[in-house]
Order: C-alpha cells, then structure tokens, then sequence
C-alpha cells in the first residue's frame, strides 16, 4: 500500500514539473564572446529550469539582458538562461555563475545572486518556451524582447531594445524607448482584443499576410511612412495611415515618435 502512495506522488510530481529538461532545437547561443567588463575574465553557461506554467509569467532579467519568448505545445514552462559573469580569473567567473539563481518560481522569472562590484559582475539573459495560450509580463532594461507564436494577454517594454513579435495574438501592449519594433501576423486574421506596439526612438516594420482581415493604424511624428501594397488611406498623408485590410477586425496598431514606419505584405 505505502509503495502504490509514493509511486502515485512520484508521478504527480513529475507531470507537473518533469525533472530532465529537453531544449527544443533553435534555441540560440550562449557565449561569453561579446561579454565584456573592464579587464575582468569573461565566462557564460546555460541553466535550464522546467517551471509549471502560471496565470501569468512574470519575466525580468534585470538591469542588462534579453528576452526571448516561444509558444510550444506542452503544459509547462522551460526556462533557458545564459548567464554571463565576468571576475578576475576563470575560476572565479565560474564561481560566480554557480551562485546565480534564474527563476522564484512559477511565474516569478527574475534572477538573483551575489551583489554586483567592481571586481564581480552578472547578467542573465532568458529563453523561454511557454504553452500557446499564455499571459505574459515582460519586463527589461537593456535588452530585447521577442514573442513568437503565443496568445494571451501580453503586457511587455524594455528602454533599451528591439521588439519582434511574430505570429502572436490575443491582448498585446507594449513598448520600447530606444529601439526599433517588428511585427510579423500570422494567419488570416488578428485572434484576440488586438495589438499595440510602439517605440519612441526608432524604425516601425510591420508585415501583414495576404488574405489577412484587420483594421490596422500606424503613424510617426519625425519620419516617413510608406504602405507596400494598395491600400485607401485616412489620415495625414505620409505622418499616419489608417485603413482596414480583409474584412476588418480588431485594431492592429504601429506607432514611433521618431523614425519610420513600413508595412508590407507577405506573399
């Protein structure tokens, strides 16, 4: 009897968080190559963590770091972290990164570890893969933000950062200070609320499928704007474009203060 108990609590624990973590294939590279710190000693490694998923997935990497977020078909969340420490002699890089935590736990994606000095330094930069539907709160400072292929509620922004989306949906809203936004719809047809992007200093792109219903708004203050395909346009000429493609549908919107703003169609 006790046996049949603890093989049943064996397997609960396991379906919710499995102990091995597979890395998807694509998943991008973690060098210490472009990780400098005055004269310091650079090194990177991965550290993977399997999380349940949560109602939402709180993601920060803190002062420098990117973030880069997949919808996959499983029910829970693999974290992928490339941590990125710099000391003054390998072994104590290698040190240093063993003492970086990358995850609170579920839906508290924030690293922590020793407290950053002149001779000691960290940063993490994350991959995750989520379930499809998912809600996600992003969050950085120095960084870049990619979605692609996850639908929910999105909330997301860095200072210092591109931002791609690519085939997302549901309830999107974020921004970025200094960077450029890209933006590529997938399907035939906004899925959700809809979709708000912008950037206060940089490019807009944003791609849009044939066949695709939508009403879409995009505009700049200090640029051009340029439509690749026929569209009837409302709005300031050049500043900002309003229209609708297909049937319509929830609006799709595109916004920079400086910089310009294309869109076009994928064949």
């Amino acid at each position: 009897m006790q046996r049949a108990s603890l093989l049943s609590i064996v397997a609960g624990i396991g379906f919710l968080i499995p102990a091995v973590a597979q890395t998807p294939p694509g998943a991008h590279e973690c060098t210490a190559n472009q990780y400098r710190v005055n004269e310091s000693v650079s090194h990177a490694e991965i550290k993977e963590q399997r999380l349940a998923n949560a109602p939402t997935d709180y993601v920060n990497p803190g002062q420098n770091g990117s973030i880069r977020v997949h919808g996959w078909t499983n029910a829970d969340v693999l974290v992928r972290a490339c941590v990125h420490t710099a000391a003054g002699t390998e072994a104590e890089a290698r040190g240093l990164a063993s003492q970086v935590n990358i995850a609170n736990g579920p839906g508290r994606i924030e690293p922590s570890g020793p407290s950053v000095s002149e001779e000691s330094h960290w940063d993490v930069s994350y991959e995750l893969w989520v379930p499809g539907v998912s809600n996600l709160d992003l969050k950085a400072n120095n960084g870049s933000i990619a979605v692609s292929d996850v639908k929910g509620q999105t909330r997301f922004h860095t200072e210092n950062g591109s931002v791609h989306l690519n085939g997302v949906a549901g309830d999107v809203d974020g921004s970025t200070t200094n960077g450029s936004v890209n933006i590529e719809l997938a399907g035939s047809g906004w899925n959700g609320r809809g979709l708000r992007a912008e950037t206060t200093n940089g490019s807009v792109h944003l791609v849009i499928p044939d066949n695709f219903s939508a009403q879409v708004e995009a505009s700049t203050v200090n640029g051009k704007l340029r439509v690749d395909f026929p569209v009837t346009l409302s709005g300031e000429i050049g500043r900002n474009a309003r229209f609708q493609v297909g049937t319509g549908g929830p609006l799709v919107e595109a916004k920079t203060v400086n910089g310009s703003v294309t869109i076009s169609r994928k064949t």
